[in-house]
C-alpha cells in the first residue's frame, strides 16, 4: 500500500544563546518585531518530507529527488529516485547514508540503502527475506515518524517490522560500513533482531524511533522502550508515548497525556514524572532550543525554557500556520532552516507571535 507523507502546516524554529565562539543569537523573541527570512534558490519536484544537517554539507529529500547543498545554500547536487511501482513512508537519513522503502511490480517492499555522496551506488533489501524461520510473513511499518533510524555515527540501523503470524513488532538493528571516503559501502549486515512481543500490531502504533545519548528509543501506544546499541531491550514505560529528546544534558519523554513529560538524569534508566502539564509533542532539538509539533507535516512550534508552553513562529509573509506542510527544521552554519512544501526558507532569528 502505497503512503505518502501527511499534510498540514509548518516547520519551525528558534534561537538561543550560544557560546563566546559564536555570534550571538537572540534567546527569545521579545524583541524582536519583524521576521526576517530568506528563501533558498531552489524548489523540489514534489514536497520535502525530510531534512537533514551534516558539519559541512545539508540535504533534502522527497519521494523522486535528493538535494544537497553547500555552506552557502549552493547546490551541490540534485539527484532524482526512482519511484519504482510507490514510495513509502518518511526516510531516514544520515551524513553518509540515507534509507528509503520502495515497492516492485510484485508489491514487495523494496529497503534502499544509498550513500549521500556516490548516486551510483544502492545496496537493496527485499523485505520478505527478512522474515526469520517461525514467521509466515514480515512487513516493515511505514507510518510512524520516519522509517527507522541511525546512530549518531550511522553505522548502525534500527529498522521497525511488523511479524505474521505472531502479530507483534521487532526490530531489525544492521551495521552499515562504508569505505574510508564513504563514497561506497563495505557491508550492511543485519546483526540483531530484537522481538518486542508486547508490541502488537492489531494497528498501527509506532509513534517515532530516536537514536539520543547512545540508545535507541521506540515510542509507542503500548508504551515505550530502550535499546542498547548491542540490542538489548528493557520497556521504560507502559503507556502511550510521544518521542525522546535530550536538552541541557538531560534526557526527557513526552506521552500523548500532556501531564506525561518524564525526565531522566541517568540516562534513560529510570524516569522522572516532571508532573506538571506541557505542550511537548514530538520534539526537535535544534541548537538547544526546542520545537514541538502536534503530528509530522504539521506547523513546529517555539518551546518555551519551562518546558510547558508553546509559541507560534512568524512564518514568512507568503506562508501561514494552515497553509503549508513542515517536515524538516534544522540549525546548520549558524542559521535555521525550514522547509515549507518544496521549498526552503532561512532565518537567523526566530520570531514569535
Amino acid at each position: 500500500m502505497n503512503v505518502s507523507p501527511t499534510q498540514a502546516l509548518l516547520v519551525s524554529t528558534l534561537l538561543l544563546l550560544l557560546t563566546a565562539c559564536q555570534r550571538p543569537f537572540l534567546a527569545d523573541d521579545d524583541t524582536a518585531t519583524i521576521a526576517v527570512w530568506d528563501l533558498v534558490d531552489f524548489k523540489s519536484e514534489q514536497l520535502i518530507i525530510a531534512t537533514h544537517a551534516t558539519p559541512f554539507e545539508w540535504h533534502i529529500i522527497t519521494e523522486n529527488q535528493f538535494a544537497r547543498f553547500d555552506g552557502d545554500n549552493k547546490v551541490l547536487e540534485i539527484r532524482p529516485l526512482p519511484r519504482n511501482e510507490g514510495v513509502l513512508g518518511v526516510p531516514a537519513l544520515s551524513d553518509n547514508s540515507f534509507v528509503r522503502i520502495t515497492t516492485n511490480q510484485d508489491a514487495q517492499q523494496v529497503i534502499e540503502f544509498r550513500l549521500s555522496r556516490n548516486p551510483e551506488e544502492v545496496y537493496t533489501i527485499i523485505a520478505d527475506d527478512l522474515a526469520g524461520p517461525s514467521d509466515s510473513f514480515v512487513e516493515v511499518e511505514t507510518f510512524g515518524h520516519r522509517l527507522g533510524v541511525f546512530s549518531t555515527d550511522g553505522t548502525l540501523f534500527m529498522l521497525p517490522i511488523k511479524v505474521l503470524p505472531d502479530r507483534h513488532y521487532a526490530m531489525l538493528l544492521f551495521e552499515v560500513r562504508h569505505n574510508p571516503a564513504h563514497t561506497s559501502f563495505t557491508s550492511v549486515e543485519l546483526v540483531k533482531r530484537i522481538d518486542l512481543t508486547s508490541l502488537s500490531t492489531d494497528i498501527s502504533k509506532l509513534n517515532s524511533m530516536r537514536f539520543v545519548n547512545g540508545n535507541f528509543y521506540v515510542t509507542s501506544h503500548e508504551g515505550a522502550w530502550r535499546i542498547t546499541p548491542s540490542g538489548e531491550s528493557k520497556k521504560i514505560f507502559i503507556q502511550w508515548m510521544l518521542d525522546a529528546f535530550t536538552w541541557q544534558g538531560d534526557l526527557y519523554i513526552t506521552g500523548i497525556n500532556s501531564f506525561d513529560l518524564h525526565k531522566s538524569t541517568d540516562n534513560g534508566l529510570t524516569w522522572e514524572r516532571l508532573n506538571h502539564e506541557s505542550a511537548l509533542q514530538l520534539v526537535a532539538n535544534s541548537n538547544q532550543i526546542l520545537f514541538t509539533q502536534k503530528a509530522p507535516g504539521l506547523v513546529f512550534q517555539r518551546v518555551d525554557d519551562d518546558l510547558m508552553k508553546a509559541k507560534n513562529i512568524v512564518l514568512p509573509a507568503d506562508h501561514t500556520q494552515l497553509e503549508a506542510i513542515y517536515y524538516g527544521a534544522f540549525f546548520f552554519g549558524g542559521h535555521y532552516y525550514f522547509s515549507m512544501d518544496r521549498e526552503v526558507y532561512v532565518t537567523d532569528v526566530i520570531v514569535t507571535e
